[in-house]
């Protein structure tokens, strides 16, 4: 099969050892063209210190990086099995095992670098790669028969039974032992002090040590935007040229919104509609489709998956409500923030998860985040375009018939509605903010293979797995204020600060998440806090001039994000203008704003 999607030539394991780092830097500067994979499996079975080694070794290689953690109560289990350390210790190597023959299987990737350790341990030659992988599955089968005699539920392993031992494949790879890698690599900085034993139990991959989170005591800049808003008009809206809804506080840029005759936008009408519709139907219709995807032996759903407060809630309705067995996945940001990792994990272990996450390594990032601006007006292309791909990369390759998602399009969407129930495109997050595709960003150093995992596989492909992806806000009223009290409540989620608006929920898990917004503000006059102004507005708790002053005052703050953004596009404040300007006029709704 000719893959175009998550294509990938080699995988490379990081297990927490730093013993062949010199070894694998050689290697990938010497096959610079191969798209390398580095696996790890199963996060909570490391200490803290091989927790940082792998973060360390995660940056030093720039490689992009796919972990499975297997859901808290297996760990669990196992302490409770009272088995000896060797094993354990034969265990987690033969989680990291498992997982990679998994990945050479789905993925179709037909070659290995790999310390002879793994051989030497199980005592077998190291041409023997079959019956290593024999071996692990003998493993495997031991701790489901161990689960089985102590009556844990089967559903507790579903994570075991991905895979089949095929002898075939076996002998298809081709294998790279870093101990035969010459180490002709010269002196690196490696931070191998990144985590602090104090986030110890948060989620510990997955963001950048040099921006860990926004400096929240340091003073914002009093600038141009600053000034403009302090002059204007009390109660009233920032750009006087602009329409603006009667009733909330959105203008005529906001992408697809239409006005009826009273003045009143379409976001309006459709939170209008949802007091009109028959819930207790529409639930129905949900449990219907739930259902007739509940599995035996497998996950029941594909469930995406951020930190955020729509994560838990979703978490929360699947596996408390409808009982259903999802595996979470995470398309990565690498832009993590300390509060995003805590709830993360929090998540994973309220409602006890395998969790499958995907990050892009931080150089493609940064390089990607500086042509984003100038395409989409926006920072984040990798994340709108990501929590689309791997969705559904990950249903086609692992089997799944059913993605669902949280809040619906028509919550937030000027274009959808909540009357008439649509069917939801795998195209989306394409079609709705990523906007242009990967092949964009094909450059002389970055080549379409290089981007593959940000590429959606053939419609074809995709109509033939009958795959069915649905939003949750298309079938239980979504009240997204009413949802954050209770997973703050009774789940420990946590609300925090965030840039630019005077709500800290939308976005809490990134420390991007106001330069994204305030980015907006420059293309369309519109940031976080008009859209939340906006829905207070509606909600009655505020009236329509408070919800102009609140925009005002938090649109106009410059970020202090923005400075890391700079940091790592190497873009100057000229520039960034320069490309807002240029993405402005590819939108008849943004072009609006002059």
């Amino acid at each position: 099969m000719n893959r175009k999607y998550f294509n990938f030539d080699t995988v490379l394991l990081i297990d927490g050892s730093l013993r062949f780092l010199k070894k694998k830097i050689n290697y990938i500067k010497e096959n610079s063209s191969e798209n390398i994979l580095a696996i790890t499996c199963n996060h909570r079975m490391f200490n803290l210190s091989e927790k940082n080694f792998i973060k360390a070794e995660i940056d030093a290689l720039n490689l992009n990086h796919l972990m499975f953690s297997i859901r808290p109560s297996v760990k669990k289990n196992i302490l409770k099995l009272s088995l000896k350390r060797e094993y354990i210790e034969k265990l987690r190597r033969c989680y990291q095992l498992f997982f990679l023959f998994h990945v050479l299987d789905k993925y179709k990737i037909k070659k290995v670098v790999l310390p002879q350790k793994y051989f030497l341990k199980f005592k077998i030659k190291k041409d023997e790669f079959y019956l290593l992988k024999k071996i692990t599955y003998d493993h495997v089968e031991k701790l489901k028969n161990l689960f089985k005699k102590k009556g844990a539920d089967s559903k507790l392993l579903t994570f075991f039974k991905i895979s089949k031992i095929n002898k075939n494949d076996s002998n298809l790879t081709r294998i790279i032992y870093l101990d035969d890698i010459k180490d002709t690599t010269d002196k690196f900085s490696l931070n191998t002090k990144q985590i602090k034993k104090s986030e110890s139990d948060l989620f510990w991959i997955g963001f950048d040590n040099k921006f860990k989170d926004v400096p929240w005591k340091k003073k914002y800049k009093k600038d141009y935007w600053y000034r403009i808003a302090k002059n204007s008009q009390k109660e009233k809206p920032l750009f006087k040229y602009l329409k603006y809804c009667t009733r909330c506080c959105l203008p005529e840029t906001w992408e697809g919104i239409k006005f009826d005759k009273f003045g009143i936008c379409s976001i309006c009408k459709s939170s209008e509609e949802k007091m009109n519709i028959n819930w207790k139907i529409r639930e129905k219709l949900l449990k219907k489709i739930l259902y007739k995807n509940k599995q035996k032996n497998y996950y029941d759903c594909l469930l995406p998956i951020s930190g955020g407060k729509d994560s838990t809630f979703q978490a929360y309705i699947l596996k408390n409500v409808y009982n259903l067995d999802p595996l979470a996945i995470t398309h990565g940001t690498n832009w993590m923030s300390l509060t995003g990792r805590y709830n993360l994990e929090n998540c994973l272990n309220k409602f006890d998860l395998d969790h499958l996450i995907f990050h892009p390594s931080r150089s493609l990032i940064n390089n990607v985040a500086n042509k984003s601006i100038g395409f989409i007006g926006d920072s984040c292309w990798h994340c709108h375009i990501g929590v689309g791909t791997f969705s559904i990369q990950t249903a086609i390759d692992w089997n799944f018939r059913l993605i669902v998602y949280g809040e619906a399009p028509a919550d937030s969407d000027a274009r959808g509605q909540h009357k008439k129930m649509t069917k939801i495109s795998p195209f989306r997050f394409l079609e709705v903010s990523a906007i242009v595709k990967a092949k964009k960003f094909v450059s002389k150093d970055i080549d379409l293979k290089k981007l593959s995992h940000w590429i959606y596989p053939e419609r074809k492909n995709i109509k033939n797995t009958n795959l069915e992806i649905i939003h949750l806000g298309q079938f239980i009223f979504w009240d997204e204020q009413k949802n954050i009290d209770l997973v703050v409540k009774k789940f420990g989620w946590k609300n925090t600060q965030v840039e630019n608006t005077y709500k800290g929920y939308k976005s809490v898990e990134c420390v991007m998440a106001g330069v994204h917004d305030y980015l907006n503000f420059l293309k369309r006059g519109i940031g976080r806090a008009t859209v939340h102004a906006s829905q207070d507005v509606r909600r009655g708790l505020i009236y329509r001039g408070e919800g102009f002053e609140l925009a005002k005052k938090h649109d106009v703050e410059k970020p202090h994000a923005m400075e890391y953004y700079k940091k790592i596009t190497k873009l100057s404040d000229n520039e960034i203008s320069k490309k807002i300007i240029k993405a402005r006029k590819n939108s008849k709704f943004a072009s609006k704003l002059k």
